[in-house]
């Protein structure tokens, strides 16, 4: 019996337009968030376009993480102030709030903007921005006091602070499966798959989630719409599909980009040493097997249980150990899962945003298997 193919006259373009379309028709509040990517920028420009077409007001919002490239900050200048002003209520963020810091072990964390060190910020604060809290702090919900006042603090208050509101988010499946997996199972708005329902009658839309890389690519191209130029840099020096990222400088799932920054961004690359530790240790080591990637065994330990036991005993942070001891104790005892806890120790990932995978190590299954059938 043939298996029956299922095809559709719709491509992704016109999905996503029908999508924001009928959000347009549902929703008096909408926010785009941007970050200066390619997928940000394609979702933000289908968006305000459909704004402008109806006469109506977005905001747009970016949170500055102050430790960007600069092609990055010009990039949201454009879409905020230049490709459809009339359209766009500015929600550009630059007040305090923690960052983690993957590159230093003695700095695990960077206050963006923060007070009294304005001598030493990576550029000054842009006029236009939002530099204080716009909202009340009476209510102000922190996930982790230890973490302090971070990143996904804000974008939650700043939810909160919504009602009846749709933001749009430039998330693809094909990029992260695991996060399309989060948002998918969890009730959106109507019959809408594509959505995630949050308090106070909001909702998180995705309409790009089912675009390829080709296609925010091939869009771009066709409608000539300004881009960052840091993708043409990582091009021109022959990084992989997946290597072309922009994201935060000193994240541990992006800090190295910091190896190519100084060709990149000298100027940043410069500002970024003087501003925080461990710049010019990720510079060198960023992609090292050895050393920050954990794929390579440092000569001086015969073991990974070894040296995961060298690096807890010599953590330098003892206000976070006790993060890294609790996690490790409901972990297997094996080498498989010891590599992955030393990656989130040299990281400083107390956040878990690098999750072992706890299981039996796959090596010594494989070898009790062929020792059964020999």
């Amino acid at each position: 019996m043939s298996v029956m193919q299922v095809y559709i006259k719709e491509n992704v373009v016109d999905a996503a337009k029908r999508r924001i379309s009928d959000v347009f028709d549902n929703f008096d509040n909408i926010c785009v968030s941007i970050s200066g990517g390619k997928d940000s920028t394609v979702l933000c420009y289908l968006v305000l376009s459909e704004a402008h077409k109806r006469d109506r007001k977005v905001e747009v919002f970016f949170l500055d993480e102050e430790v960007d490239y600069e092609a990055t900050i010009d990039q949201v200048k454009y879409l905020m102030f230049d490709l459809y002003p009339e359209n766009v209520t500015p929600m550009w963020f630059q007040f305090p709030f923690h960052l983690t810091n993957a590159t230093s072990l003695t700095e695990g964390q960077l206050i963006a903007w923060e007070p009294g060190r304005h001598k030493e910020w990576m550029r000054t604060k842009d006029r236009r921005a939002i530099q204080h809290w716009p909202y009340s702090k009476d209510n102000i919900r922190i996930a982790n006091k230890v973490k302090g006042f971070g990143f996904y603090d804000v974008l939650t208050n700043f939810q909160l602070n919504h009602d009846n509101t749709c933001f749009f988010i430039g998330l693809r499946a094909v990029e992260s499966m695991n996060r399309w997996r989060s948002v998918a199972k969890n009730p959106g708005y109507k019959d809408w798959y594509w959505t995630t329902a949050l308090e106070n009658g909001c909702v998180n839309a995705y309409p790009i989630y089912d675009w390829n890389f080709s296609d925010i690519w091939r869009f771009i191209y066709e409608n000539n719409i300004r881009y960052n130029k840091i993708y043409d840099w990582m091009w021109k020096k022959g990084m992989s599909i997946n290597e072309i990222r922009v994201s935060s400088l000193i994240h541990e799932k992006s800090f190295k980009a910091i190896c190519e920054l100084p060709e990149f961004e000298p100027k940043t690359y410069n500002r970024l040493c003087k501003r925080i530790k461990g710049i010019q240790t990720a510079n060198i080591y960023g992609k090292d097997s050895r050393v920050m990637k954990c794929r390579k065994l440092p000569d001086a330990y015969e073991t990974w249980r070894e040296y995961r036991d060298f690096l807890m005993a010599t953590y330098p942070d003892p206000d976070k150990l006790p993060i890294f001891e609790k996690r490790f104790s409901r972990q297997l005892d094996n080498e498989y899962v010891a590599r992955q806890q030393c990656r989130q120790l040299v990281l400083n990932d107390y956040e878990n945003d690098l999750p072992v995978r706890n299981v039996p190590d796959p090596r010594e299954e494989s070898i009790k298997k062929w020792r059964e059938l020999l």
